[in-house]
């Protein structure tokens, strides 16, 4: 049985800290941004805009990136436009909901959003394992496309469903900005 070496352990644990923290400062220098701007004359656009940006920011360049600082960076461009998106998806529910119902659909919206948060990440987790990693095991034409891209073995598979989150994230983001029906809300 190999001993843990310990150093390795160190190095993994600043990885994570450094990036988290990264994401963090990007997280205070958009509610900085946005405390500091005029609110939007559409909240709406800016939701969906915010949105699909940040999908481009993070899946995508993190998938294709193959080192730290191309993902720390990322991380850091995500975190910037998503107080932009809570600040006005608020605003947006504040001036449409009636008072006296705020706090039922504010507490149901949360409810739904951070009870998906844990099949979110078991379905990351079986896809990776079940569908992506070994579909980038095994040979095949697709496959040998891809790895140009998102190259060969651990982690790869991981990188095409990041890959794949983003551009569908993005894609319907950018789609809902044109739909009537959102347009409404401001």
């Amino acid at each position: 049985m190999r001993k843990p070496n310990i150093f390795a352990g160190l190095r993994d644990f600043f990885i994570l800290w450094g990036s988290q923290s990264v994401s963090s400062l990007g997280t205070l220098a958009g509610g900085i941004a946005v405390t500091l701007t005029k609110p939007a004359k559409s909240r709406t656009r800016v939701i969906f805009f915010t949105c699909g940006i940040s999908f481009v920011l993070c899946e995508p360049i993190m998938s294709l990136g193959r080192v730290l600082p191309i993902w720390v960076l990322s991380a850091f461009a995500y975190s910037v436009f998503m107080p932009f998106l809570t600040a006005n998806l608020t605003a947006v529910m504040r001036t449409n909901v009636p008072v006296e119902m705020q706090g039922r659909v504010f507490s149901a919206r949360d409810t739904i959003q951070y009870s998906t948060i844990p099949l979110g990440l078991f379905l990351g987790g079986f896809l990776a394992d079940h569908v992506f990693e070994p579909f980038m095991a095994v040979a095949s034409p697709i496959q040998q496309a891809l790895t140009l891209a998102f190259g060969t073995g651990k982690g790869s598979g991981i990188a095409v469903m990041y890959f794949i989150i983003g551009v569908v994230g993005s894609t319907s983001s950018f789609m809902c900005l044109r739909n009537p029906v959102y347009r409404s809300l401001d």
